[in-house]
């Protein structure tokens, strides 16, 4: 079965994938199923490893040995290359081979299956069967009519271990080998067909518009030599450049050249999902072929919601990896993708629809998904995406969101709330067998393992929770005649920063972490022997929130962190690991492993955000490309009126001027206009002497602080109420639901008004951001407040024009715009004009308006 002169094409396949795409069964909850992690697997490994000569005495041992092997058949168009390491072959004195699987696990053996786990057996028949027909054979005096394979398991939490052992001649395995072969290539040729198709219709297609928008040829030169150099680019492009299918289609062009594998489409909003799903539709339309699919949060892909992840009970986890090759063929003939198509196709065949998405996911040309499943820790696709063979191009749209999010994805926080939750359901389950006091006993034997290990879990919960209460007093005494006086010694070498009810430290105080640490072992403990009781899931979210915070802990906690406590209402009391840079963690995972193109209408200063999204920049310079606007600038008046203080001391004094100015300006001009305040508390005083002027000509909507999807829908519907002779006035706060991700296109805004200069709101948090940037760039309150403040405004002014026949005017209202530091800030394409006097403020507007009458 092996040619290696064949002319066929050759498909590479690591052992581990083939046996796994092709052997696994049973469901989602399987023991083997997610399992450990990389380290702790390598730690069961080299333990192995190191013992192996105690358990094969008089035995040559050879660990890692790599083997490689090639399957061909006459009635397949391709080949098969087989490669992996085998764990550990053993070569006795008498010429008897042994090849020996090493596998970890979590928990008990006993919640593995007896005979051990399918995929693992045939990994190891693999491996043997590649050992015989290898220079190895030949090269020792080995006995090949037999061979003995062992899988070797254990524990990675208390040490249990077990060997299985099995002996199969030299036919059987190769039976083993071809079966296993022939059955991938069945599955995965129709991928290659298609990518052989892709890349010749690709290729001599065309840009799918008549015309080229200004600034778009050049943008997609330099995405394609990103791609070609596996470099970084960063481009500032304004609204109607057309950045996405100026992204898409050099990256397509670039795939069909074997450039790139596979193009990850990053974005943050579903709206603009959807835009570069019509930019892949437009492609099609021109003779492209791209096979695409869009990712949505599991949540949101669950078709049963009250089983939300029960692997053990939800009817499509259950005998997943068994269901899931009907549907994976049928996904085969289907191009565009959506979440709607995967729920369907989980449906007819009863599988997961968030797996389901991620396999057909694995084998597509784009993926168009959120940040989170490349960059966000927590949730990050690493089974795929740590493929070091991987090519893969990230695509980052609206790549200042990403910046703003990083820290948070690499944070992590526990609440005593969340600990008495825990608490609460373990002393059911110490008492009664159930988190659920009403629930009776079944099996009292079972259930005397259960109850014996929640009392541990217990009392491991109760020593954090005490010791989080001891925080929680201190915070509440604000560490003045505190009676918690042993813990307040402790601190003070610590040098805690304090302010009311919020405390602050660089490094993680050591009694408060091997409480954390004690918890985390305990519930690992019991969550990996216990698996058979109800309502498991709903106490392995908890958990999982502590795991990810001792994952912060060991991998991410350095000098960019602080650990917080802060105190809230009715005691509650939540413990945070902040990063206040996330920049060399985002780094980290593309850094000489992909391309990345950062694209943005709003990164402003450039130099803030390349900071922010690229850890090496100031040692290795990424390109940077900045487009001019493609609409004609006088469309859009932007007019600053600096003749008023919006500072918070001088807010109330300077209402009455601002309100009378905006009602004039409004008043110059009927229409539809957004109005946005620097926080809830003004946008209330603003209401109310808006009220005070007793005007019925104009409609007044006010967003409400915790605005429902309902809510923003009807908001936004009035706005596209168009035709009318009234004026709307939408009033809104900036930084919130209405700076960016809606379009509101023609008469649908005529104008928005901005009092202030977005600041963020001052917090103990942001202070110490400030001290940090201080410190590493002598820019604390750039980085802190005035940069991130400044996005919020240029997101709300690009509210205004999203096409090429829009118009309209942006009113700016406060004093600092006048300042160089915001000056510089400003755009150049805004033109901005600046005035302290009201009536002249008037007759600019008044003249503006004259151009559209």
């Amino acid at each position: 079965m092996n040619n290696a002169d064949s002319i066929k094409p050759k498909i590479e396949v690591a052992v581990r994938k083939l046996a796994e795409s092709t052997r696994r069964e049973g469901g989602l909850a399987s023991a083997m199923q997610g399992g450990l992690s990389g380290v702790e697997g390598t730690r069961i490994h080299q333990h192995f490893l190191k013992t192996a000569n105690h358990r094969f005495p008089d035995c040559e041992l050879y660990p890692e040995e790599s083997l490689s092997c090639l399957f061909a058949a006459d009635d397949l168009p391709y080949e098969l290359n087989v490669q992996g390491r085998c764990d550990l072959v053993v070569l006795s004195p008498l010429g008897n081979l042994t090849v020996i699987e090493i596998k970890g696990f979590r928990g008990s053996g006993r919640s593995l299956p007896s005979d051990g786990d399918t995929a693992h057996w045939t990994q190891a028949y693999l491996y043997a069967h590649m050992l015989l027909h290898s220079d190895f054979a030949t090269i020792h005096d080995v006995n090949t009519s037999k061979i003995s394979v062992e899988l070797h398991y254990t524990s990675f939490d208390d040490g249990e271990s077990f060997v299985l052992s099995r002996q199969l001649t030299s036919e059987e395995l190769l039976f083993q080998y071809e079966q296993t072969c022939r059955r991938y290539l069945e599955v995965t040729m129709p991928i290659y067909e298609h990518k052989t198709l892709r890349d010749q219709l690709n290729k001599d297609a065309i840009f799918p518009y008549e015309n080229l928008r200004e600034g778009q040829k050049l943008m997609m030169r330099e995405v394609i030599a990103a791609i070609r150099d596996t470099a970084k680019l960063f481009i500032v492009a304004p609204t109607g450049i057309g950045k996405t299918i100026a992204t898409l289609y050099p990256a397509v062009k670039a795939q069909s050249s074997g450039l790139t594998d596979q193009i990850f489409y990053l974005t943050p909003t579903r709206s603009q999902r959807k835009v570069a799903e019509k930019a892949l539709d437009d492609l099609t339309s021109a003779g492209f072929l791209v096979r695409s699919i869009t990712f949505r949060a599991k949540e949101q892909l669950c078709l049963v919601g009250d089983l939300f992840c029960n692997l053990k009970k939800c009817p499509y986890a259950v005998n997943y990896f068994e269901r899931r090759h009907d549907a994976l063929r049928e996904s085969f003939n289907m191009q565009r993708i959506l979440p709607e198509d995967i729920i369907e196709l989980a449906k007819r065949h009863k599988v997961c629809p968030f797996e389901l998405s991620l396999e057909i996911g694995s084998r597509c040309d784009v993926i168009i998904c959120d940040y989170n499943y490349v960059f966000n820790p927590r949730v990050r696709w690493s089974q795929h995406l740590d493929d070091t063979k991987l090519k893969y191009t990230l695509l980052v749209d609206e790549a200042h969101n990403l910046a703003r999010r990083s820290n948070d994805m690499f944070s992590a926080t526990i609440s005593r709330s969340s600990l008495m939750q825990l608490l609460k359901s373990f002393r059911n389950l110490a008492s009664y067998g159930s988190i659920e006091q009403d629930v009776p006993i079944q099996d009292k034997n079972t259930n005397h393992d259960l109850r014996n290990q929640a009392s541990s879990c217990l009392i491991a919960i109760e020593r954090l929770l005490r010791r989080i209460d001891q925080y929680g007093k201190l915070l509440k005494d604000t560490m003045q005649g505190s009676s918690e006086a042993n813990l307040l010694n402790e601190l003070k070498s610590y040098n805690p920063m304090i302010s009311e009810h919020f405390l602050a430290m660089r490094d993680i105080p050591h009694s408060f972490l091997e409480d954390v640490e004690a918890l985390i072992s305990t519930l690992a403990g019991f969550f990996n022997k216990e698996f058979h009781f109800d309502d498991r899931e709903k106490l392995l979210l908890p958990y999982f929130d502590l795991l990810f915070f001792q994952k912060v802990i060991e991998r991410y906690f350095d000098d960019t962190y602080i650990i917080t406590w802060r105190l809230f209402d009715r005691g509650e009391i939540v413990c945070s690991l902040l990063t206040l840079d996330a920049s060399n963690h985002l780094t980290d995972i593309y850094r000489n492993q992909s391309p990345a193109i950062f694209f943005s209408a709003t990164m402003t200063p450039t130099a803030y955000y390349i900071s922010l999204l690229d850890a090496d920049s100031s040692i290795d310079k990424p390109e940077l490309l900045q487009l001019d606007s493609p609409f004609d600038a006088s469309r859009r008046f932007v007019l600053n009126f600096d003749g008023a203080s919006t500072r918070y001391g001088d807010r109330h004094l300077s209402l009455p001027t601002i309100t009378s100015l905006i009602l004039d300006v409004i008043a110059e001009r009927k229409g539809h206009y957004l109005l946005f305040s620097p926080s809830f508390a003004y946008q209330k005083m603003l209401a109310g002497e808006i009220k005070r002027h007793n005007i019925s000509s104009i409609e007044f909507l006010v967003q409400p602080p915790r605005m429902t999807e309902r809510q923003k829908n009807a908001y936004l519907e009035r706005f596209r109420k168009t035709g009318t002779d009234g004026t709307l006035v939408g009033l809104t706060v900036i930084g919130s639901l209405f700076n960016e991700g809606i379009d509101l296109i023609g008469d649908e805004l005529t104008g928005v008004i901005i009092i202030g200069t977005g600041l963020p709101g001052l917090s103990p948090e942001r202070e110490i951001l400030r001290q940090y940037y201080e410190q590493k760039m002598g820019m604390g309150y750039e980085y802190a407040f005035m940069w991130p403040g400044f996005n919020r405004v240029t997101q709300a002014v690009g509210r205004l024009i999203r096409t090429e026949k829009d118009y309209g005017l942006a009113l700016l209202i406060d004093d600092r715009y006048g300042r160089t530091e915001y000056r510089q800030l400003l755009p150049d394409e805004w033109h901005t004009i600046h005035t302290k006097d009201k009536d002249e403020a008037l007759r600019l507007v008044r003249e503006f308006w004259k151009n559209f009458d």
